[in-house]
């Protein structure tokens, strides 16, 4: 059993999977009812059936069930089982919650979740520690990640109970009118737990009436079962109210639109305008990507300036007209300048859709500058058009449309306005919505176009921003042989960007990685690392200072696999292959590019020196299993001059030497022992070099002057302290000047003519 605490995550095994929500069986303490939503990609419910609990107990799935109570061992819990192999593809998280009724989960001794494999074992639990006056808890959700399963301890807490945390996956709670006395919501109720085998008797219809049609709510939130959800038959009070003084809350859901719903101008009103629990500025729960509200309209005739209080965030600014004349909108800054433009265009009639932010500390502010009668209706991002896998998408002017599909092909066709227009297509990532000048340019063409361009994975809003002629957008994604599932040759290939996971196919043990990739533009591919949460873990090969063609360590640590994210590249090819394939470093070894050293020997020195004439980038790095720590060996700055640097070797582990170079780049390495280094110490009191060197202190800590003649950047020079292994464990300065230096190896990081000099 793995014992996982908040924020921590694990992957679950493979097959069906039984659930508790647990606690210890305390008289006297509230009860808990546990509920399962499943979640797209965007984060929110698609309707009704993604929600199973006690009352709708069955997903029509069946990937999804609620099994009912248990009780021993001084333990209470309910139950929920899981195929996850069998959740629809289009859910990609499974969040398993709790409600409390009748107290705070700060009065529920031994709260957890516990997950148990088919065979009866207990893989995961996760103890909550830290519940106080929260009525609703989101305990954990199980996502894909690379193919498979996990489960992440989430420990998220609600004052506002079910209704607060069912908000924040898209179901909106709205509030019937009230004519007088309790509201009767006619459906089935949860009295007690039904008996094993009992089937929950059907709802019955709801009363036709002309407020019901309009406002009735589909699932009803109850004091009498606090976390229960379903329709109700009795006038129990609502949550906080009283039946006698409040009418019951309602739920509704609100999900996100998909490529099969595309939402036209009727249907975005009518979400918009359906009524819900507000704020004072009509907002509801923020969305995943920005602040959801009602839309927000404004007509007028002639330039003006306009304002409208809405939730800080991106936004959707619409503007219309069927005049004559050139139409302008601006947003203003806090002086009243203009800040960004929005809208700029002379067709005629004129509908567009263009991307804004709405200030943090302030009102949103438009200038609109148009002879004639024009209209500007504000919208949340959730109205965006739905780009879907392979179905065209038609316009004529700007527009904002949001892709959550894979790293695709992006192809566009422009017929080129009137005379030769500019099609501008740019593409937004969530994270960087208020930040609207990082957005990463698709397409930027005057004229007619018919083109491809790298459409990277969603979710990212694209936004056309020029195109004042009929357009069409069709995304179709790119084929990428491998994926989560290791290929049988070990190679795994494609086009343009994508994101592929290389499987290990010796867990525990490094792998050698040879790849081919040639790149999309002038400014080289770029490979990045991500981790378990699709975060990046820095930049691990460009093709300007790795070239195209070589070979690299994967698996450090021996990890069972890791997750690349490939850019700006036109086609790539990875292979896998088994370390020991790399060439030996054993003596003077010699090549051309970006290449893999296995290292079997003591700790020593390296050389490095160009033999080309290629200006390109060179340098080498050790690299160690199974520690996984990497180290900078020695740089040539571009330089012919050889330098020198420590081979660091950990005792219970190999070493590995990557030479990092461009293509053509040709270079010779060379370990030669410890004992070559210069010595400072007892009658040597200076020792000098150029370039990176490793020098060998014999005295005593003492003081020393170090100097440096580089004219660039005088202050480019590092000292570090190397311990036994030659591996660097301290770095002792950045610059020229006095410092007290310890006796053993230390290593010289700068690119001019240096000196070490012994004072006292």
């Amino acid at each position: 059993m793995t014992h996982i605490t908040k924020g921590a995550n694990a992957p679950v095994p493979a097959g069906p999977l039984r659930v508790a929500v647990g606690r210890s069986a305390v008289p006297g303490t509230p009860s808990v009812d546990a509920s399962a939503l499943l979640l797209d990609a965007s984060g929110r419910v698609r309707g009704d059936a993604d929600l199973v609990f006690h009352n709708q107990p069955r997903h029509p799935s069946g990937a999804v069930r609620h099994a009912g109570v248990g009780r021993g061992d001084g333990q209470f819990a309910e139950w929920l089982e899981l195929d996850l192999p069998g959740v629809e593809p289009a859910v990609q998280h499974v969040v398993i919650a709790g409600s409390c009724e009748g107290g705070t989960f700060g009065q529920i001794p031994g709260l957890y979740v516990q997950t148990v494999a088919h065979d009866g074992t207990i893989a995961l639990h996760y103890e909550v520690t830290d519940a106080s006056t929260e009525t609703a808890f989101v305990l954990g959700e199980f996502y894909r990640r690379d193919g498979a399963w996990r489960f992440r301890a989430v420990g998220q807490g609600y004052d506002s109970g079910l209704a607060g945390l069912a908000t924040d996956f898209g179901i909106e709670v709205a509030r019937p009118a009230v004519s007088g006395g309790p509201v009767v919501n006619t459906g089935v109720s949860k009295v007690a737990g039904p008996p094993a085998g009992a089937t929950p008797a059907p709802a019955a219809p709801a009363a036709h009436t002309a407020q019901a049609a309009h406002a009735a709510p589909t699932i009803g939130l109850t004091a009498n079962t606090a976390a229960t959800i379903g329709l109700t038959t009795n006038t129990a009070p609502t949550i906080g109210l009283t039946a006698n003084t409040a009418p019951t809350i309602g739920l509704t859901t609100n999900p996100a639109p998909t490529a099969a719903t595309a939402p036209s101008a009727a249907t975005a009103s009518t979400a918009a305008t359906a009524p819900a629990v507000r704020g004072s500025n009509g907002s509801r729960a923020a969305g995943p990507f920005g602040p959801e509200f009602r839309r927000w309209v404004r007509s007028g005739r002639g330039d003006r300036e306009i304002s409208v209080k809405l939730p800080p965030g991106p936004v959707i600014v619409e503007g219309e007209h069927d005049g004559e004349g050139l139409f302008c909108v601006d947003t203003l800054d806090a002086d009243k300048k203009p800040d960004r433009l929005v809208h700029n265009s002379a067709l005629s009639p004129y509908r567009g859709r263009s991307l804004a932010v709405v200030p943090e500390d302030r009102r949103l502010r438009l200038r609109v500058r148009f002879p004639g009668a024009w209209r500007i209706t504000v919208r949340p991002l959730s109205a965006a058009r739905p780009l879907a896998t392979g179905e065209e998408v038609r316009g004529t002017g700007p527009d904002v449309l949001r892709w959550d599909g894979p790293a695709a092909d992006l192809h566009g066709w422009f017929d080129g306005g009137g005379s030769s227009e500019l099609f501008c297509v740019n593409c937004h990532r969530p994270d960087r919505l208020t930040a609207l000048h990082e957005g990463r340019l698709l397409f930027n063409e005057i004229g007619r176009i018919d083109k491809t361009g790298p459409l990277p994975r969603g979710p990212v809003f694209v936004a056309v921003t020029n195109g004042e002629g009929d357009w069409r957008l069709r995304a179709v994604p790119i084929p990428v042989l491998g994926g989560s599932a290791a290929p049988a040759d070990g190679v795994y290939q494609g086009r343009r960007d994508a994101t592929v996971t290389l499987v290990n196919p010796r867990p525990g043990l490094p792998a050698l990685l040879e790849y081919d990739i040639r790149d999309a533009d002038d400014r080289g591919h770029e490979v990045t690392l991500l981790d378990e949460y699709g975060d990046s873990d820095g930049e691990w090969m460009n093709g300007r200072r790795h070239g195209g063609r070589g070979t690299h360590l994967v698996f450090s640590t021996g990890q069972a696999q890791r997750t690349v994210q490939i850019r700006r590249a036109a086609e790539w090819r990875l292979r896998l292959l088994p370390v020991e394939e790399a060439p030996p470093l054993k003596g003077p070894v010699e090549g051309t590019g970006s290449t893999l050293l296995r290292y079997e020997g003591p700790p020593a020195l390296l050389t490095l020196a160009r033999t080309t004439d290629e200006a390109g980038h060179l340098a080498a790095h050790a690299l160690n299993h199974p520690r996984g720590q990497r180290t900078l060996v020695a740089d040539t700055d571009t330089r012919r001059r050889p330098v020198v640097g420590p081979l660091w070797v950990a005792p219970e582990g190999s070493c590995f030497v990557r030479v990092q170079a461009g293509d053509g780049v040709g270079w010779r390495v060379e370990p030669v022992p410890v004992e070559e280094a210069p010595e400072i110490g007892g009658a040597v009191k200076r020792v000098t070099g150029r370039g990176f060197g490793v020098v060998r202190h014999t005295g005593p800590e003492t003081e020393m002057l170090l100097t440096h003649d580089y004219d660039m950047l005088s202050d480019l020079i590092h000292l570090f302290e190397l311990d036994e292994n030659l591996f660097p464990v301290r770095h002792i300065g950045r610059s020229r000047g006095r410092h007290r230096l310890p006796s053993g190896f230390l290593q010289v990081r700068g690119f001019g003519e240096w000196g070490l000099e012994q004072r006292g």
